[in-house]
């Protein structure tokens, strides 16, 4: 608690509205030796732009994107998410070879499970939505209290909005939903209800549900402002302690996104929510 009220003090001022006051990457260049108590709940944060740079890898390997997003997101070079666990090109000789080039003996399983499981570049980015699902399942499975609930909250964002989404398009719920077993179920017996059933595991699902008429990259802006609002309420009558410093990490790659998601990049995203 000691060591964190110094930390916790000197870290800049972030709000939704606030300029952005560095990058995550920055942030952690400059706080390595305090957040060093910290590094396995904070590799854990970061194992998700791992996931995120792997989409972009498979992406630019694939022919599979649209004509019409090609011209907005295929010229120069990709860019990859900086503050990570591992370099995008070791990520890809470990996509090669899952044993031979795991990046450390803390890499989670699930990610060589993924590797295994799709051989090809086409499969891996057809189902990249899974290796998402398995993240926030492995995030549920942590130690930290605070790890446990971030994963839970966003698995239950996720799962929601796949089936509105779903739903939307005609589709058959209980083929093609994917996500955390008892979310999935919830839904399944409650796909009529404006909520899904979800209201007491997840209060904002009425606030979440009413954006969805919304266009893509407005939704997704308004669904990482609740993500981000989320994770700096909880624990607020422990200020000091370790979670304070997750829910800055969290809210600040959350925050950082933003400087380079367009109107096309956006409309992506939503799209590979959906998988089949």
């Amino acid at each position: 608690m000691k060591f964190n009220y110094f930390t916790i003090a000197a870290l800049p001022d972030l709000t939704w509205n606030s300029p952005l006051p560095c990058t995550t990457l920055e942030l952690l260049e400059e706080y390595k030796i305090q957040f060093e108590p910290l590094k396995d709940g904070i590799s854990d944060i970061l194992l998700l732009n791992d996931v995120k740079n792997l989409e972009l890898i498979l992406r630019q390997r694939t022919e599979t994107i649209p004509e019409e997003y090609k011209s907005n997101m295929m010229d120069g070079p990709v860019e990859y998410y900086k503050a990570r666990f591992v370099e995008p090109e070791d990520l890809e000789h470990f996509m090669e070879d899952t044993f031979l080039h795991r990046p450390a003996d803390t890499y989670p399983e699930f990610m060589g499970n993924y590797f295994e499981r799709y051989k090809e570049d086409k499969e891996r980015f057809g189902h990249i939505e899974e290796l998402y699902i398995a993240y926030f399942e492995y995030m549920q499975s942590r130690e930290d209290g605070f790890l446990r609930y971030y994963g839970r909250i966003a698995s239950v964002m996720r799962t929601a909005l796949s089936a509105a989404r779903i739903l939307h398009m005609g589709r058959d719920l209980e083929t093609y939903l994917k996500g955390d077993f008892y979310i999935v179920q919830t839904i399944l017996e409650n796909k009529t209800s404006s909520d899904f059933g979800l209201h007491n595991i997840f209060p904002e699902i009425g606030e979440m549900m009413s954006l969805l008429d919304k266009e893509p990259k407005e939704l997704e802006l308004d669904l990482d402002r609740i993500r981000f609002e989320l994770m700096k309420q909880v624990g607020q009558e422990t200020p000091f302690a370790d979670h304070i410093i997750y829910s800055y990490i969290i809210g600040l790659q959350v925050r950082n996104r933003w400087n380079t998601l367009d109107k096309a990049r956006g409309e992506l995203i939503l799209d590979n929510i959906i998988t089949g």
